[in-house]
């Protein structure tokens, strides 16, 4: 059976199709399409021309799965559409345009099925952190023996500190610090229990293209899916001055992140501090297979 997955982010919108069969997961397609939805926010709503995005690439993912015949469809948003005030009527447009229901999911459910992505098997040690850096917001789970301690979801993600801090491209040494404050002010709102832990697991694009970018940078090995922290003070020293040579690095690595790249390693740069990691690991799986075992779950598969 085909199962239909379509994350709408406030950067990327992305569909990923995946074949169940005999007990076993298999992704068999995958498309992306760059919205930019944050960017189309009027007064805290997505305006017309926003709605109007979302609802051309959402039909053209749909028609997608009508033709792969894909049985089971889940349509969901995290802080894209969480964090508007016309979030229903989003939803009940897009129901009677295309026919499609959408799932918000609230911080603490996106928490943690960006956890049950990873927790079978992406941990490689039973204590840490895991983070999931989007564009909108960012997720932090702490776990002890394989299960969440305490955790929830920053309202800050690598694209909304860009549009909220950064004045060129990259930011420069002001605005990157106004970023390391914030995101520290917001970890600090949670109440999020202080602790120490030597791994962090990331999820997500963010820390997959930040781990492109170091091998590109020849920082790591590309066979290497762990790192120390420093290498994140390292990697940002080569991306400090707003001129072509600096934005070529990730040009060459991820064209469409130009822009949100480097405030996402700054996140993860603070929320690693913060915690006083050691080595980050990079997660292959995303919050989308862990949408995707939910729903197994749901059926009893």
């Amino acid at each position: 059976m085909l199962y239909g997955i379509v994350d709408i982010g406030s950067n990327t919108i992305r569909l990923k199709i995946y074949e169940y069969k005999n007990n076993k997961i298999k992704s068999v397609f995958s498309k992306k399409k760059t919205a930019g939805l944050i960017a189309y926010r009027d007064d805290g709503k997505l305006n017309d021309e926003g709605i109007n995005i979302l609802s051309s690439i959402l039909n053209k993912f749909n028609k997608i799965m009508n033709l792969l015949n894909v049985a089971r469809r889940y349509f969901f948003a995290t802080a894209s559409l969480r964090n508007i005030s016309n979030t229903y009527e989003i939803i009940a447009f897009i129901k009677e345009k295309i026919g499609v229901d959408i799932h918000i999911l609230d911080d603490e459910t996106e928490a943690q099925l960006s956890f049950n992505s990873v927790k079978s098997t992406g941990l490689s040690n039973d204590e840490g952190i895991l983070i999931d850096v989007g564009g909108g917001s960012s997720e932090i789970i702490v776990f002890e023996n394989k299960t969440p301690v305490d955790k929830g979801s920053l309202p800050v993600g690598s694209l909304s500190c860009y549009e909220d801090y950064v004045g060129i491209m990259f930011p420069n040494k002001k605005e990157s610090k106004n970023i390391e404050k914030r995101v520290i002010k917001e970890i600090e709102d949670l109440g999020l229990v202080k602790t120490h832990k030597k791994y962090l697991f990331g999820v997500g694009g963010t820390v997959r293209n930040l781990k492109k970018l170091l091998v590109h940078l020849n920082f790591i090995n590309e066979k290497k899916d762990a790192f120390p922290v420093y290498l994140l003070d390292e990697v940002l020293d080569e991306l400090k001055y707003n001129n072509k040579e600096d934005f070529n690095k990730i040009l060459k690595v991820k064209a469409e992140r130009i822009h949100t790249l480097v405030p996402g390693i700054i996140i993860i740069k603070t929320i690693a501090k913060y915690f006083h990691v050691e080595k980050i690991c990079v997660c292959k799986n995303s919050i989308r297979e862990g949408v995707l075992y939910s729903l197994l779950d749901a059926e009893g598969l």
